[in-house]
């Protein structure tokens, strides 16, 4: 069985196969007619169709997952400026919405958030941000030439590092709004699916044939 399955689809599965060896069952003693054999290739159909949905989910779901942990820090204690110490132990929302880790300087004995987002959704918004405020400093007349200078380097940088991004992380999107929408309609389909087996294998089991079962074993 497919590890990916959650509890509802196990359930869905072992419903199916119980359907199935039944109906084979009853189709080799002569008490079900080879049309049957219709209802078992649609169960089949739908079954191969579930797989490929589930491992389509896991593939997205472990893409999501690697890439919410695609943003590395280089947070430093405040008070020691060292890295050496530091223990991730939370994370914080600044009044944006953005999530930044919480670190513990386990040498200072001191806690802190970090002043940069952990996560890609909201390091772009981060680098829009920022961008908007380095170009408003380029275009500033009362800005050091230097200043100017360092500023267009910035800039370039984060265009650089925002055009690599964003690209990803928006296919990415499209394919995880896709999948809640697929996943919204196999639901409804398993549902379907799940009545629709009900109701055969209620048809097969008749006292006849349980009967004639007994009788044959």
């Amino acid at each position: 069985m497919n590890r990916h399955f959650n509890q509802q689809e196990r359930d869905l599965i072992k419903l199916a196969g119980f359907f199935k060896n039944q109906s084979i069952k009853l189709m080799e003693k002569g008490m079900l007619g080879e049309e049957h054999k219709t209802v078992q290739e649609a169960v089949d159909r739908f079954l191969e169709h579930m797989d490929s949905h589930v491992n389509t989910r896991a593939f997205i779901l472990d893409q999501h997952e690697y890439l919410n942990k695609l943003v590395k820090d280089n947070a430093r204690c405040p008070k020691c400026l060292s890295s050496e110490k530091l223990k991730v132990i939370g994370t914080d929302k600044n009044e944006k919405g953005w999530k930044s880790n919480r670190y513990k300087c386990r040498k200072c004995n001191i806690e802190f958030t970090w002043n940069l987002p952990n996560n890609p959704w909201h390091m772009i918004e981060y680098i829009q941000e920022m961008l908007i405020q380095m170009r408003a400093k380029v275009d500033d007349t009362s800005t050091a030439e230097d200043a100017r200078v360092e500023a267009l380097e910035t800039i370039d940088n984060m265009e650089s590092n925002l055009n690599k991004l964003k690209p990803v992380i928006d296919a990415h999107d499209r394919e995880y709004r896709e999948l809640q929408a697929r996943e919204s309609e196999m639901e409804r389909l398993m549902h379907e699916f799940k009545n629709s087996l009900t109701i055969e294998k209620i048809k097969m089991d008749t006292w006849d044939n349980r009967q004639k079962l007994k009788h044959n074993k």
